[in-house]
């Protein structure tokens, strides 16, 4: 038996003991508290991305689509400009006046001012081809908050211009490396970054905006498309944007597992022809009726809607006309230029049959596009061989190594048509057909300057008109802006229609 000593000895113990686990429970995190925020997001391109400089190349996509880096304007969910940084923007004549808020503000706690605006965006259209819209106009700052923008001609379009990520806001001063952790005003700032492979990024307690819900993300290169969707259902990745078909048809049968927001977009399936390696119009217009826009959609299920020209049918530059798909056609218009079948089925003339390379790169479902267009080929006698590539900039959009080169392009990211138009027309990688039509230039010329919105429309049909009167190009299809996310993350910019809005202040984990 116990001693009363003995008794009192042991109650004591029991008591410093559960003091003292009282204490432990008290500093010690909760196993809830311990476990950080953090998105992962895979990107099938983040191999090209060796910079997080946003003012250089196609960069500026990935620092926004992390929540890095912000414009002074942004598109919203309607297809309309509005005030991000800017606080408002008023015009006279060539001379715009912007205005920015007083509480914009770089994640070092830094105010934006009017002079760093003015030197981002002057870097900005020195550094990217694709700034070309500002590249004649000149810039007055007028007071801390307050600076102009003068065009030598009317620029109807420069606040969609300055929507664009290569007009990201970056603190020029304190950004001592500016590739590798460049300061901006995002609601996360870098913590990591190796060039080709991943971001990491942590919450930025000075966002201007009010609190960021998240700790942190993470942006990770996934090699294909199969790999990406098989790291998401495993757990690896949190959200990404462009499934496939058949990943669609897996997430959408288990919502209770994810979350799959479609919304009509702008992202342009399209292809062009070489016009110097298929100089004969009429063989590039029979390889055009070779390929069905409604059928490409049936393949992409869910994925993507039917087009004629570079935009939705249902926008005010999307009323146009073709001859659209007409095989037999096609075939008549071949043997009429002296080609006749032959053992393989294919047709050929002096014993040499045609044959095309389309290039192409795996990824939004292009792979499966582009089996679909040989077949399509073969049913008219044309042979087609495939070439891929990892990097279509840096490889055939370039070099224009390809008699049918397909891409997929947002036509449409800054609410304007201007844009992917001046690309295909203007001359430069993206002309990558080489093609070259001066009324097509003079319209676009045009274009640049014209003010009112149905002139603009007008404008932008009858270029796309001219492009396919030429036989140039061909419009596949239009991408669906589809993001997946796991059960519980929310906010991921989804009912926005342009994909390099995705994470962002409120983006958050609920479960």
């Amino acid at each position: 038996m116990f001693s009363k000593r003995g008794a009192d000895v042991s109650i004591k113990c029991l008591m410093i003991f559960f003091m003292l686990l009282s204490v432990l429970a008290f500093f010690s995190p909760s196993v809830e508290a311990a476990q950080p925020k953090i998105v992962r997001i895979g990107d099938l391109f983040a191999n090209t991305y060796t910079s997080l400089d946003p003012h250089k190349g196609t960069f500026g996509w990935y620092t926004s689509t992390v929540g890095l880096s912000e414009t002074l304007f942004r598109i919203d969910d309607n297809y309309a400009v509005v005030p991000w940084l800017a606080e408002s923007a008023t015009v006279d004549g060539t001379t715009w006046t912007i205005k920015i808020r007083d509480d914009a503000a770089f994640s070092d706690g830094s105010k934006l001012t009017a002079d760093m605006a003015v030197k981002c965006i002057e870097r900005g259209r020195k550094l990217n081809e694709r700034a070309r819209m500002l590249k004649d106009a000149s810039f007055a700052v007028v007071d801390a908050k307050t600076f102009t923008i003068t065009t030598p001609k009317l620029v109807p379009t420069v606040l969609n211009e300055l929507c664009n990520v290569y007009m990201a806001m970056v603190n020029l001063d304190a950004s001592k490396d500016i590739d590798n952790a460049p300061v901006c005003t995002g609601p996360f700032k870098v913590e990591a970054f190796d060039p080709g492979v991943s971001v990491k990024l942590v919450r930025n307690d000075k966002y201007w905006a009010g609190k960021v819900k998240l700790d942190g993300v993470e942006g990770l290169y996934v090699a294909d498309a199969d790999t990406l969707s098989l790291a998401f259902q495993n757990g690896e990745i949190d959200a990404y944007i462009g499934p496939t078909t058949n990943d669609l048809t897996i997430f959408s049968e288990s919502p209770e597992k994810y979350t799959v927001v479609a919304i009509p977009a702008s992202r342009l399936y399209y292809y062009y022809l070489n016009m110097n390696r298929l100089p004969q119009k009429e063989l590039r217009a029979a390889i055009n009726m070779a390929f069905d826009s409604n059928s490409v959609c049936i393949l992409l299920a869910g994925l993507a809607s039917p087009t004629v020209g570079a935009y939705g049918t249902e926008t005010a530059y999307g009323q146009l006309t073709k001859h659209g798909y007409d095989p037999a056609e096609a075939k008549r218009i071949i043997e009429k230029l002296g080609y006749t079948l032959d053992a393989n089925g294919y047709y050929a003339k002096d014993g040499k049959e045609i044959e095309l390379d389309i290039a192409y790169y795996a990824a939004r479902s292009i792979d499966k596009i582009v089996l679909l267009m040989q077949e399509q080929l073969k049913a008219i006698g044309i042979k087609a061989t495939l070439s891929v590539s990892e990097d279509p900039d840096g490889t055939y959009m370039s070099t224009a190594n390809f008699d049918i080169g397909v891409y997929c392009m947002t036509a449409n990211p800054s609410a304007d048509p201007y844009y992917f138009i001046e690309r295909v027309v203007g001359g430069g990688k993206y002309t990558s057909g080489r093609y070259n039509s001066e009324k097509a230039k003079q319209l676009l010329a045009q274009l640049f300057s014209e003010p009112v919105a149905a002139k603009r429309a007008k404008l932008a049909v009858d270029i796309q008109q001219q492009i396919i009167n030429d036989e140039a190009m061909g419009f596949l299809a239009i991408l669906n802006k589809t993001t997946v996310m796991r059960a519980g993350v929310v906010h991921c910019n989804e009912k926005n229609p342009i994909s390099f809005y995705f994470l962002n202040a409120n983006t958050d984990i609920t479960d």
